[in-house]
């Protein structure tokens, strides 16, 4: 089983449902996210953003993030000794995008959404493995040595694609139509492309041009939705920052 530092599992996550009745729309994500810590050791070695435990929902938006951080030092058992610990500043960043400026240009709000990932675990972005190494050589010096932590890395996105259709995709073809929402947005090229196939339709390459946010139609067992490929909440390219920010003007006019 994975294992976040200080002991806690990567546990499968479950889809987030509208608040009452069918969904106004389907947010299909690429995986899920983690509850982060900004970590200080005694020696001052500092992980800024360590992955700690599952985010309470998907698509979590880190507006309580110091009380999880808080209760996550209580299941832990957090010493003084291993150092001090804050909420992480990128924790709810996902979350807050896709409220922020997919949402609300559509006139939606979170509890209106039926949200899930193309793979509901955690997964460790390559470049990140260094937090790690700030964990491991200090956690083995403990007494007792505190738990060894195991993430798999985010696989590469065709993988990551052929792992989601063959593991996910009659889950996610059952959550399509149970959420029964007239349209769905896909965030990230994998989670395009994770659509696409389970749907039939024609593929969609992302690109930060005037095809950015185009609306194709799919279908699922019949059901037929308005399909909307956006950037991945994670882009932060100029390019993209501006096509984006038309497409959401537009949606507003």
């Amino acid at each position: 089983m994975s294992r976040y530092p200080f002991g806690l599992p990567v546990v499968r996550r479950v889809p987030r449902r509208p608040a009452a009745g069918s969904a106004a729309l389907f947010v299909l994500g690429v995986s899920a996210g983690a509850l982060q810590i900004r970590w200080q050791r005694p020696d001052g070695v500092v992980a800024e953003a360590l992955a700690v435990a599952d985010e309470p929902t998907v698509f979590w938006d880190g507006a309580d993030a110091g009380k999880r951080v808080s209760r996550w030092k209580d299941v832990v058992g957090w010493r003084p000794e291993w150092g001090s610990v804050n909420s992480a500043g990128t924790n709810g960043g996902a979350g807050r995008h896709v409220t922020d400026h997919v949402l609300t240009p559509l006139g939606l709000t979170a509890d209106d959404v039926w949200f899930t990932d193309c793979l509901p675990t955690y997964f460790l972005k390559p470049g990140k493995t260094s937090q790690l190494d700030i964990y491991h050589p200090f956690a083995a010096t403990q007494d007792p040595p505190l738990p060894g932590a195991e993430l798999p890395v985010r696989p590469s996105p065709s993988q990551l694609v052929s792992s989601a259709v063959t593991e996910e995709g009659v889950e996610l073809r059952k959550q399509l139509v149970e959420a029964d929402a007239p349209a769905v947005v896909t965030l990230g090229q994998e989670a395009a492309d994770v659509l696409a196939v389970l749907t039939g339709a024609d593929r969609v390459v992302l690109a930060p041009d005037a095809s950015y946010g185009h609306e194709h139609e799919v279908a699922v067992d019949g059901h037929k939705l308005r399909w909307t490929a956006l950037g991945d909440p994670a882009n932060h390219g100029d390019a993209w920052q501006q096509r984006h920010t038309a497409w959401a003007t537009a949606q507003r006019s």
